[in-house]
């Protein structure tokens, strides 16, 4: 065969391989731009989902907007721990007044109102549409709020759902707004109007606050044996307590910042007030008006219900002074010692019982069951109740009257012997006893011997001594700014109001008090119903 005529029929084959890869390249490239194209679009569709998503998150921080700006109108305020559904139904309706009122004429909504059905209990805002997110119109979110009436362990709520959107995809999300009495202050571990002393072996799991203002005397005093696993709040700036120059609470350098040592410890002065371990103070702390600070915050009436039973007149008596001779009841420590004609009684148990003012009672080996209510006047002045406990159990809650003004020597419980607390009537209080002088503990202390309470221990000011274990918050919830240095909240030292039973400044015990922030607060404290922000209730739908 020539060359001429083998070099003719390999060009055909040539044409055949050169179309082959055109039209490869042809496919290929057409599977890039399709292949560019969807990155496109899921590279769209995740942004519009992120922005989606984003804009939903905004409406919950609007909604936080909301609810952060309702204020409860004043016959929204309960004296009862827990809320009724009529209660938690008329809240809902009072926020959906509040928004209607603040979002009137709002550009927000672009001209709309929002809807609100009562009967259905649900509101919406806006009705239709959304909420455009500022420089993208195409961008926005809607709230709907729902009411929830309790059911098991779930308290009555809102479930608010935000929508975002952004072109053609949405997304939700959600949050459980809880409808409850306020409890702020059981977020302390103590709160006290006046000062505060905490010394012995006492440890505080949680911070402490004082309402104490006067820049002449400190509002807390603690010694270097205990500690506060939590912060100190005084509404005193530092810079009143610079200027005043009558104490300082802890060492600061020139910038006013605490000083530390090469292994980080806190270094502490001997002019220090706070010699104990802490986790830092809080200087200038609003006085805000938490609910059980202040006498107008209490009505007890309502424990009347449930006693069924007067505790008579006793037949046996004996006269008492308070304050009294350390060691010795019958001899009073000064002139000014008020005289008791004390009604005893003795190894009886009293249930759901009510014990009349003027008695000014002596319970020895007595046990206590449900509730013992302790009456007195008002006033506070003429009709009384100065009550000592010797060596008894409590199974239940100590509530008293609501005297108007703190009467130390005339108003008071006091613990003496080994008193025995197992609450298992109520978990929101032990004792519940505003303006009343509160002596809890043994000053004698026993070892093995500790007092266990439940819940909160409320008193116009409270002494805590002996071996105590403190589950709840110790409120000592008198003003007592205008009396120079004494009423103190006392934790830990026998020494005090004179009606300690010993002076030795070595006898104390172990105390321990744990707040629990999760507790209602007991009924008796009249407090605004509000609704609070569930953050780990956040889901996405």
């Amino acid at each position: 065969m020539s060359t001429y005529a083998f070099s003719r029929r390999c060009r055909g084959g040539t044409s055949l391989l050169a179309v082959f890869f055109v039209s490869l390249f042809a496919v290929l490239a057409i599977s890039f731009t399709a292949m560019s194209n969807i990155n496109v679009q899921m590279s769209r569709n995740h942004r519009d989902v992120k922005l989606a998503q984003s804009a939903a998150e905004s409406g919950l921080e609007f909604a936080a907007y909301l609810v952060g700006s309702y204020v409860p109108p004043t016959d929204a305020y309960s004296p009862n721990n827990e809320v009724s559904e009529s209660e938690a139904r008329s809240t809902f309706s009072y926020f959906a007044c509040h928004v209607q009122n603040l979002l009137y004429g709002s550009p927000l909504l672009g001209g709309q109102g929002i809807f609100w059905d009562v009967n259905q209990g649900v509101l919406q805002v806006p009705p239709s549409g959304g909420v455009a997110l500022a420089g993208d119109e195409t961008a926005g979110f809607c709230l709907r709020f729902e009411f929830v009436a309790a059911s098991g362990t779930e308290p009555h709520h809102l479930l608010v759902t935000s929508s975002g959107m952004h072109a053609e995809v949405s997304r939700s999300v959600g949050l459980t707004l809880p409808i409850q009495k306020e409890n702020e202050v059981l977020e302390y571990a103590i709160a006290s109007r006046g000062r505060m002393w905490i010394t012995g072996d006492s440890i505080i799991e949680g911070d402490i606050f004082s309402g104490w203002n006067r820049t002449d005397v400190s509002p807390f005093n603690m010694t270097s044996d205990s500690r506060v696993n939590g912060t100190i709040n005084t509404v005193l700036t530092l810079e009143e307590i610079q200027n005043a120059g009558a104490f300082q609470l802890e060492t600061l350098d020139e910038d006013g910042n605490p000083l530390f040592d090469e292994n980080g410890d806190r270094i502490y002065g001997p002019e220090d007030e706070i010699q104990g371990q802490h986790e830092g103070i809080n200087y200038g702390v609003p006085d805000v008006d938490m609910p059980g600070m202040d006498i107008a915050d209490y009505n007890t009436d309502g424990y009347m219900d449930l006693v069924e039973n007067t505790i008579p007149v006793s037949s046996t008596q004996q006269i008492e002074y308070f304050p009294h001779v350390a060691g010795d009841y019958t001899l009073p420590s000064s002139y000014s010692s008020r005289q008791l004609n004390r009604h005893v009684y003795e190894n009886q148990t009293i249930s759901n019982a009510v014990l009349p003012y003027d008695r000014n009672a002596l319970f020895k080996n007595c046990t206590f069951e449900g509730v013992l209510y302790i009456d007195c006047y008002k006033s506070a002045t003429y009709h009384y109740n100065n009550v000592r406990f010797d060596n008894c159990t409590f199974n239940g809650v100590i509530v008293t009257d609501t005297p108007q003004d703190l009467k130390w020597m005339h108003n008071c419980l006091y613990f003496t012997g080994s008193a025995t607390f197992q609450n298992n009537y109520m978990e929101e209080a032990t004792i519940l006893a505003p303006h009343f002088n509160v002596n809890l503990g043994n000053t004698n202390p026993v070892e093995g011997e500790t007092n266990q309470l439940t819940g909160a221990v409320v008193g116009g000011i409270v002494d805590v001594r002996g071996n105590a274990e403190i589950n709840g918050t110790i409120l000592s919830m008198c003003d007592t700014t205008l009396w120079s240095s004494g009423y103190v909240t006392n934790i830990g030292a026998t020494l005090g109001d004179g009606g300690s039973e010993t002076t030795e400044p070595g006898d104390v015990g172990v105390i321990h008090v744990t707040p629990n922030p999760n507790n209602l607060l007991p009924s008796g404290i009249v407090t605004p119903i509000v609704i609070k922000m569930d953050g780990n209730s956040y889901v996405e739908y």
